[in-house]
């Protein structure tokens, strides 16, 4: 089966009618880049899985149980949930139509288990989420936000296209509502892979980015581009999903499982597996691989209205300004690297001319086929 993996996919460049003179010269705040010693630095590890994001059901015959498999979405978990958390509940669905059974039990209670918990408990099922830990201390927490599927493989491309064009629709649908969503440009040097492949492969949902002779910036004016998405920031959409649950009685049980046995040994007949890098040694998957970021939290800056991508991040939250974008392969550790936190933020100074630059590859900042300063490549394989 073809598959495309996301690490490297770039998109065909795409060019628009010229900017009206305003947007040509209209200029953004350039990022301030402080901090209150020591520099706070947040770590997590992606679910990355090699052989595609797992989104199905299986059952068990002893015990019989409906088992939903939701989980190894990379760093895209964001960026996906709704979407797949609509193909779970669609999935649960049909087997309570065939069955009638209705306790239904999600594990995980990160952007997964919580969007999954959030549809199941509207088809008015009853809903138990058991987890290790609880969302602000979930990988979901330490996420940039940006809706952008990054450092995600996918095996069904149909599926894939269904899960952005849901995810992004109802996340859009959602600004306003206090879940913490908002419209956003991201400003590029470099054309942005992930976007690219969005335009790809679902033409239209994000508009096409604009082409700019010079970026809006006081020192940084190169050429560039200018994308149209979402942010969403997660400790506002995460405590507001946990806390809709809540109200809705949903229970929330503190269990750590070690193995598959543990996981049947629950009383519901359906449960749904939204356990992230936690999947590797419950289901022995090894096909989980952990990816380690990093991110610089600064001074929070309300003036700065725009996202902006290079090999690492900038993204303006209430809560902070998150600098990130590290990716460090086969380091499932949550240990935050403060001396590597303050290179993501020199390079980014260095970027935009506030600081000395930094040589590009100096340090591994972002996944080596996906640092959009290198010649494009795309994989494809079985």
């Amino acid at each position: 089966m073809r598959r495309r993996d996301f690490i490297t996919a770039l998109g065909s460049a795409a060019c628009i009618g010229p900017l009206s003179l305003r947007a040509q010269q209209a200029s953004n705040v350039d990022p301030r880049f402080l901090f209150e010693p020591p520099l706070r630095c947040l770590a997590g590890v992606r679910p990355y899985r090699a052989t595609g994001y797992r989104l199905l059901g299986d059952e068990t015959s002893d015990p019989k149980k409906f088992i939903v498999h939701n989980y190894g979405h990379g760093g895209a978990g964001i960026t996906m949930s709704w979407g797949v958390a609509s193909k779970v509940r669609d999935l649960v669905k049909a087997h309570v139509a065939a069955t009638s059974e209705m306790p239904v039990a999600v594990l995980g209670s990160g952007v997964m288990g919580l969007t999954a918990a959030t549809l199941l408990r509207e088809l008015g099922l009853q809903v138990t989420i058991y987890a290790e830990k609880f969302w602000s201390d979930t990988t979901s927490a330490v996420a940039g936000g940006q809706w952008a599927p990054s450092v995600v493989t996918y095996s069904d491309e149909q599926q894939f296209k269904e899960v952005l064009k849901t995810s992004y629709e109802k996340f859009a649908a959602s600004i306003g509502q206090g879940f913490g969503v908002s419209k956003m440009p991201n400003y590029t040097i470099e054309r942005h892979p992930s976007f690219d492949e969005v335009l790809r492969l679902v033409p239209g949902l994000l508009p096409e980015p604009d082409v700019l002779p010079n970026l809006p910036f006081q020192h940084l004016t190169s050429s560039g581009f200018r994308y149209h998405t979402l942010l969403v920031q997660p400790p506002i959409f995460l405590k507001r999903l946990d806390g809709d649950l809540r109200a809705a009685q949903v229970a929330f049980v503190q269990r750590t499982f070690s193995d598959l046995a543990d996981v049947l040994s629950l009383q519901e007949g359906i449960i749904v597996n939204c356990t992230g890098y936690g999947a590797k040694q419950i289901l022995n998957d090894t096909n989980l691989q952990a990816i380690k970021g990093q991110l610089a939290m600064l001074t929070p800056q309300r003036d700065l209205d725009y996202l902006f991508g290079r090999s690492g991040y900038l993204f303006p939250r209430a809560d902070a300004v998150v600098v990130g974008g590290t990716f460090e392969e086969g380091d499932d550790t949550t240990t935050p690297d403060r001396d590597r936190c303050q290179q993501l933020v020199n390079d980014l100074k260095g970027v935009f001319g506030l600081g000395p630059p930094v040589p590009r590859l100096a340090f591994h900042i972002d996944h080596p086929k996906n640092l959009r300063y290198l010649a494009p490549e795309k994989v494809v394989g079985d």
